[in-house]
């Protein structure tokens, strides 16, 4: 999922909250408004199911600004019709606030826009208490029975707001999460990218400084494996750039499957990719890594139906924490390493001196 597909979610998730909010509501004021004889606002309140109802064909086709008014200008219709007939104390008016949050929340509106839109709602409620306040209303309904469709519309507003904020809290938060997500993983492969693996060192580095008796630093067992595959230029070269991601992607997937899920895996740039082993010892590394090795070089790479003509092989440096403490250092030697496997013919691996 990409930035642009959680700003679609973000677009369709309220918009359809605030649309089932409107139906719910407006089945009931069919209901109550025919019980009570009260034909032109039974039919108003019909209209706006039909509305609503149109408005999630709207998002369906990702016409969101459209439903988006659409909504709201039968809401403000509705609002001041039903206040036209019942009063003011009929507090339908407020419906007008719950449409304010929509604007202020849209992700698809200027700030300007939004600003137009908002005053231009508020200017409505404002201009509607003060003719109901001098003019009296079209229906002579019982006040008690006025004053609890208030009270209706006054708990309805509230819910919608609240619920409405709080959907939109728990969509920022999982934004937050989704995009920090996005930033910590790299698309092609699924393995942590460069980014986060620097930070993860930089995490053990302050740890490994900073012993204390629950982790004293002599017990730490970790080492860095540095895998770049062979002759890459190669693939790219005779096959094109997508063949090449397609290999990239596949060992990936090969070393992902060798690893541990306690192992940091990390695509660091390129070809290259590091694994940090956690609580492994040097044998298990050595059999991890040679699994790795063994299953690439064996491994069927098909494009287009047709096998690859060109064998994809790795090769391995890795240094482990006891040979040195800093894991800058620790990096770079296993980069060394890296490099006279690929001066000694590739396809191979160095574990240690």
């Amino acid at each position: 999922m990409n930035v642009n597909d959680l700003d679609e979610k973000r677009k369709y998730s309220l918009l359809r909250i605030f649309f089932s909010l409107s139906l719910v509501i407006n089945a009931f004021f069919v209901v109550l408004q025919l019980y009570l004889k009260n034909t032109e606002l039974a039919l108003v309140a019909l209209i706006n199911i039909f509305v609503f109802g149109g408005n999630f064909y709207l998002l369906q086709k990702r016409k969101y600004l459209l439903a988006m008014h659409i909504g709201i200008t039968a809401i403000t219709i509705a609002s001041l019709v039903s206040n036209f007939y019942l009063g003011w104390e009929s507090y339908f008016s407020l419906y007008l606030i719950a449409s304010t949050i929509i604007i202020i929340n849209s992700v698809t509106l200027s700030l300007r826009r939004k600003l137009i839109e908002v005053t231009a709602l508020m200017t409505l409620f404002v201009a509607s208490f003060i003719h109901m306040k001098t003019f009296t209303p079209l229906y002579d309904l019982n006040p008690v029975l006025v004053e609890r469709i208030g009270l209706f519309n006054s708990g309805a507003v509230l819910f919608s707001v609240l619920f409405m904020q709080f959907h939109n809290f728990i969509e920022n938060e999982n934004l937050k999460k989704k995009l920090q997500e996005m930033s910590e993983i790299d698309p092609l492969t699924g393995a942590y990218n460069r980014r986060f693996f620097n930070e993860y060192l930089d995490i053990e580095l302050k740890r490994l400084e900073s012993p204390s008796r629950y982790a004293p630093a002599k017990k730490t067992n970790f080492g860095i494996a540095i895998i770049d595959i062979d002759d890459f230029k190669m693939i790219n070269d005779m096959y094109g750039h997508l063949v090449g991601d397609m290999v990239i992607a596949e060992v990936a997937g090969i070393i992902k499957s060798a690893i541990f899920k306690r192992d940091i895996f990390c695509r660091y740039g390129g070809e290259e990719f590091l694994v940090l082993f956690t609580n492994t010892s040097k044998s298990g590394v050595k059999i991890a890594i040679e699994k790795i090795r063994t299953a690439i070089q064996n491994h069927v790479f098909m494009t287009h139906g047709e096998r690859l003509n060109i064998e994809v092989t790795v090769s391995v440096g890795f240094a482990g924490f006891s040979e040195e403490a800093n894991v800058y250092k620790l990096l770079d030697l296993a980069d060394k390493r890296l490099y006279k496997v690929k001066g000694a013919g590739k396809n191979g691996a160095i574990l240690g001196e």
